[in-house]
């Protein structure tokens, strides 16, 4: 179980009412891993959404081009979201995640918040509607590494 004051300190989270806050609070699990751990990757079924609290995350894609496997496409900082294809169907991660640096996160499992969803439709409302804005943000940031490339080159 993780504190609602800590969920809270996310803008992901804007509006929700007490009883929504105290249900994500009682399926989170604080956890922790180490610089170079691969927490999720690419293609594997989505079994939690995590909000950062602490480390860089690197967010990393297939690439399959040039010497290096795979590709950064960002590095997210305390506060972000990712694993937010958990919310999603298929439920399959669309890019792999690495620490950066050691890193202290929120899981919230895939089932239970599955569960939670079908209690209360406006809430899965409300959570992928804030999904939709992180996917928007994360496609105009790929769509100016891209555009740089093309000048670049």
């Amino acid at each position: 179980m993780v504190p609602p004051e800590i969920l809270q300190r996310f803008s992901f989270f804007p509006g929700l009412s007490a009883d929504e806050l105290n249900g994500l609070s009682f399926i989170g699990r604080e956890i922790s891993f180490q610089r170079g751990d691969r927490i999720f990757q690419e293609g594997d079924s989505a079994h939690s959404l995590y909000l950062l609290l602490e480390g860089w995350v690197d967010v990393l894609i297939d690439a399959e081009a040039g010497d290096d496997p795979h590709g950064l496409m960002m590095t997210l900082t305390a506060g972000d979201i990712f694993g937010w294809s958990a919310v999603v169907a298929p439920y399959i991660y669309t890019a792999s995640a690495v620490c950066a640096s050691p890193v202290k996160a929120i899981s919230l499992s895939q089932v239970e918040l599955q569960a939670l969803f079908e209690i209360d439709r406006e809430f899965y409302c409300t959570i992928v509607t804030e999904i939709c804005h992180v996917i928007a943000s994360r496609l105009r940031a790929t769509r100016l590494q891209l555009a740089s490339l093309f000048v670049a080159g």
